[in-house]
Order: C-alpha cells, then sequence, then structure tokens
C-alpha cells in the first residue's frame, strides 16, 4: 500500500529534550528501580498541542530524570477522534526517543545501561 495513503492525522513538529539529570554514586549495584512517567497536554491552538513528559527513575545509588516536550499538530477531515488520539498517541510517538535517551545517559562505567520496556499508552491515563 502506498504510505501517503496511511500517513497519520497526528504529527510530531517539534521534538527536544527540556532537562537531562544523571546522578549517581561511585558504586552503582544491579538491581530494580523506580520509574515514575507523568504527562501534560496542553492545547495551544485549535488542533495543536504541547506535550511535555517527565520520567523520574529512581535506585538507592542513582536518580535520573528526563523531560521531553513535542509539539503536535492534528489535520483531519474527521475531528471526533481528535482527543483520544492526542491523549494516547503522542505519548507512544514521545516514548521510543525518551527510552534511547535513558539507555544513552546510563551507558556508564561501572554500570549496567537501564533498558525502559516498551510501554502500553492506552493504560496510561495519568496527567501532571
Amino acid at each position: 500500500m502506498e504510505i501517503k495513503k496511511i500517513e497519520s492525522n497526528l504529527k510530531m513538529k517539534n521534538f527536544y529534550f527540556s532537562k537531562c539529570c544523571f546522578e549517581r554514586r561511585k558504586e552503582i549495584s544491579n538491581g530494580e528501580y523506580h520509574a515514575d512517567l507523568k504527562k501534560r497536554i496542553t492545547k495551544t491552538a485549535e488542533h495543536e498541542y504541547d506535550v511535555e513528559v517527565n520520567l523520574k527513575i529512581s535506585k538507592n545509588d542513582f536518580e535520573l530524570l528526563v523531560v521531553a516536550n513535542a509539539e503536535f499538530l492534528y489535520e483531519a477531515e474527521n475531528y471526533n477522534q481528535e482527543e483520544i488520539l492526542i491523549h494516547k498517541n503522542t505519548v507512544a510517538i514521545m516514548f521510543p526517543f525518551i527510552r534511547s535517551q535513558v539507555s544513552l545517559m546510563t551507558a556508564q562505567p561501572g554500570m549496567m545501561p537501564v533498558v525502559l520496556p516498551p510501554i502500553n499508552t492506552a493504560k496510561f491515563n495519568s496527567s501532571t
């Protein structure tokens, strides 16, 4: 099928990390960490949105904070599904970039990189 025929109505216009902070101790032990993910969606104009995703990962020997921001535009013939798609798909589009950033930041000497699992964005409804 021609890709133009299945192109998404939701477009990410801009993506950037507004904050990346990683603090660690000298020695890092293997083990479980706690990850907390939050999102904030702000409508900036008709069919335009700013989305902020905050991820905090903590363990007794390190703490990581990543704040990702993106601008989205929704263009369609029918806008009935707009709100649903904005709340579910924006995070789904952004999360692979966030996962990659976390792995890059934690690929440090003396520690195993943190590789976040994929998430089910349909279950992710919380807002900050």
